[in-house]
C-alpha cells in the first residue's frame, strides 16, 4: 500500500478510482456469494419440501385424520422455511464467523501465548454455553411449533366452518380455544427468545472477564518488562474484537436450535412410514372383472379417533360376483364407508382379507388397483386447476373429446360450455361456487372419465333436490353397467335396483340377499319388532 501511495502514476483521482474499483469489486464478490449460497439452500429446501409433501400425502387416511390439517400445514411450509433459513445462515455466516474467529486467535496466540490461550479459555467456555443453550433453544421451539400447529389447526377449524360461526355466534368470535392456543403459542415464543438473550448475556460477561483476565496479567507482564505498553494495547484491541464474531456465533447458535427444532419436526414425519404400502412381491393387477369377496374381516378403528365402537367392522363376509351391483345400507356409523375404504386400501384389515378376481387385494400394487376404480363421494373436492383438469385427474395425458365426452354421459357439458372459458375455466374455492347437483355431476364425469371396472359410490345423491337425484341415479346406472358396483345409500328408492341388498348394523353384517328378500327380511323385522312392543 505505501508503494501504491508513492507511485508517482496515482493521484488523488486514481486513488478515488482505484477505492471505487475495490469497493465495488467487494460488493460484486459478496452479492454473487449471497445469491450462490442462497440458491444452493433454495435447491436443498425445494427438494425437501417436495419430498416431504410426497410423503404426506402417501400417508393413510387415518393419519390425515388423526392431524390436524393446521399442524401439517405448518410442517410442510413452515418448518422447510425455517430450516432454509438455517440452512443459509450455515452457509453464509458460520464459516464465516468460525473463519475470522480462528484467525484472530492466531494473530493473539502469535503476538503472546499466554494471553492468547487466556482467550482461547474464555472461548472454550463461550463454546460450552452455546452448545448447552442451543439444545435448551431446540427443545423450547420444538414445544413452540407443536403449540403452533394446534393454533393453526384452530384457525382452520373456524376458517372452514366460517358460515356457522357467523350464523350462530353473531360477532363473538373467535372463541375462547383460539385464545388460550394463541396464549400458549406466544408464550413458548418467549421462552425461546428468553433462552436465546440468556445465551447472549452470558457471552458478554464471559467476554468481559475474559478482556479483565487479559489486562490483569498483561499489566503484569508489561510491569515485569515481558510486553510493551504497545503491544497490551494491540493485544488488547484484537481480543477486544473477537467479541464480534463470538456474538454472531451465539446468535447463529439460538437460530440454529430453532432451525434443528424445525429439522426434528420434519424428521419424525418423514421418519413415519405408510402404513398402507406395497407389500414385498406385489403385483401389478391386471385387467380386472371385478369379483369381490370379503372374508371374516375385522377393522379396529384408532385410538386417536376412536368413539363408542373398538372396531368399524366386525367378521364382515360375502362374496359379489363380477358386474354384480349391491346396495350397502345401515344407519350412520355402521360401517358402510369402511367398506367402500377397505376396497381403496385406504384401510387395511386387521384380520381376515379382501378378494378381489380371487386373490388378496394386497398381492397388487396400490397404484394399479386404484387405477381401475371409479370413485364417486358424498362430498367431492375439486383443486384450484381448471374443469378439464378436475374431471381427467390423475391421467398424465388427458384428451379434450375423452374429458367432453364423460361430462356429456354426466350432463353437465352445456354447463360447462357457459363458462366464461369452458372446459379451461379455473373452479375456485374448492367448486364451492357450484350448486350440489353440478358438483355432483362434475364428480361423475371424473369418475366417468376414470373408467373403472369397480364402482364405488358413498350416497352420491346426498344433499340434491329429489328430481336431480332421480337424474344422477340413472346416469350412475348407466355407467355401471356391466360394472362391479357397491352404493352406499339411504335412499330407499335406488335399493330395487340393485342385484343385491346388504345390511351392516355397529360393524356387523345383518343381512345380504336380493332386494326382495330384503323387503321380506324387513317386514319380518317390523312385525317381530311391533309384537314385542305389544308384550
Amino acid at each position: 500500500l505505501n508503494g501504491v501511495l508513492a507511485a508517482p502514476r496515482l493521484g488523488p483521482a486514481g486513488l478515488s478510482l482505484l477505492y471505487v474499483g475495490i469497493t465495488l469489486l467487494a460488493a460484486t464478490m459478496a452479492y454473487v456469494e449471497r445469491l450462490t449460497l442462497a440458491g444452493l439452500a433454495n435447491r436443498v429446501i425445494y427438494r425437501v419440501r417436495t419430498a416431504l409433501f410426497g410423503h404426506v400425502l402417501a400417508q393413510p387416511i387415518a393419519f390425515h385424520e388423526s392431524r390436524g390439517t393446521g399442524e401439517l400445514l405448518t410442517r410442510i411450509v413452515y418448518d422447510t422455511v425455517r430450516l432454509r433459513q438455517g440452512v443459509i445462515a450455515i452457509l453464509m455466516r458460520i464459516f464465516q464467523t468460525v473463519g475470522l474467529f480462528v484467525a484472530t486467535l492466531v494473530v493473539l496466540l502469535y503476538l503472546n501465548v499466554t494471553l492468547g490461550l487466556v482467550v482461547a479459555l474464555g472461548a472454550v467456555l463461550a463454546f460450552v454455553a452455546m452448545a448447552w443453550s442451543g439444545g435448551g433453544v431446540a427443545r423450547a421451539s420444538r414445544k413452540q411449533r407443536k403449540k403452533e400447529g394446534r393454533l393453526a389447526s384452530t384457525v382452520a377449524e373456524d376458517l372452514l366452518g366460517v358460515r356457522e360461526l357467523q350464523a350462530y355466534r353473531a360477532g363473538r368470535w373467535p372463541d375462547d380455544r383460539f385464545g388460550k392456543k394463541n396464549v400458549k403459542s406466544l408464550l413458548h415464543e418467549q421462552r425461546v427468545r428468553q433462552l436465546g438473550a440468556w445465551l447472549l448475556l452470558r457471552i458478554e460477561i464471559l467476554v468481559a472477564l475474559t478482556i479483565t483476565g487479559i489486562i490483569w496479567l498483561g499489566a503484569h507482564e508489561v510491569q515485569v518488562g515481558a510486553l510493551t505498553p504497545g503491544d497490551l494495547v494491540l493485544f488488547v484491541s484484537y481480543a477486544t474484537a473477537l467479541y464480534r464474531p463470538l456474538e454472531q456465533f451465539a446468535r447463529q447458535t439460538y437460530k440454529l436450535g430453532k432451525t434443528f427444532a424445525s429439522g426434528d419436526r420434519l424428521r419424525r414425519i418423514m421418519d413415519e412410514q405408510p402404513a398402507i404400502a406395497d407389500r414385498p412381491g406385489a403385483v401389478a393387477a391386471p385387467a380386472l372383472r371385478g369379483a369381490v369377496a370379503f372374508e371374516d374381516v375385522t377393522v379396529t378403528t384408532p385410538k386417536e379417533i376412536r368413539g363408542a365402537r373398538k372396531h368399524a367392522v366386525a367378521g364382515i363376509s360375502f362374496a359379489l360376483s363380477a358386474g354384480e351391483r349391491v346396495a350397502i345400507v345401515g344407519a350412520n356409523g355402521a360401517g358402510k364407508s369402511t367398506l367402500l375404504r377397505l376396497m381403496l386400501r385406504f384401510v387395511d384389515p386387521d384380520r381376515g382379507r379382501v378378494l378381489l378376481d380371487g386373490r388378496d387385494l394386497r398381492d397388487y400394487t396400490v397404484e394399479s388397483v386404484r387405477r381401475q376404480i371409479s370413485v364417486v363421494f358424498q362430498e367431492s373436492v375439486f383443486f384450484g386447476l381448471s374443469v378439464m383438469e378436475n374431471i381427467a385427474l390423475g391421467d398424465p395425458q388427458p384428451v379434450l373429446e375423452d374429458v367432453r365426452r364423460a361430462a356429456e354421459r354426466a350432463r353437465i357439458d352445456r354447463f360447462i360450455a357457459k363458462l366464461p372459458e369452458g372446459y379451461d375455466t379455473a373452479i375456485r374455492r374448492g367448486g364451492e361456487l357450484f350448486s350440489g347437483g353440478e358438483r355432483q355431476r362434475i364428480a361423475i364425469a371424473r369418475a366417468l372419465h376414470r373408467n373403472g371396472r369397480l364402482w364405488l359410490l358413498d350416497e352420491p345423491t346426498r344433499g340434491v333436490d329429489p328430481a336431480s337425484a332421480a337424474d344422477l341415479v340413472q346416469i350412475l346406472l348407466d355407467a355401471t353397467t356391466g360394472r362391479t358396483t357397491l352404493w352406499v345409500t339411504h335412499d330407499p328408492g335406488v335399493l330395487p335396483l340393485m342385484q343385491r341388498v346388504l345390511v351392516l348394523k355397529q360393524g356387523a353384517l345383518q343381512f345380504t340377499g336380493t332386494p326382495s328378500e330384503y323387503g321380506e327380511w324387513l317386514a319380518e323385522r317390523v312385525s317381530a319388532n311391533a309384537e314385542r312392543g305389544e308384550r
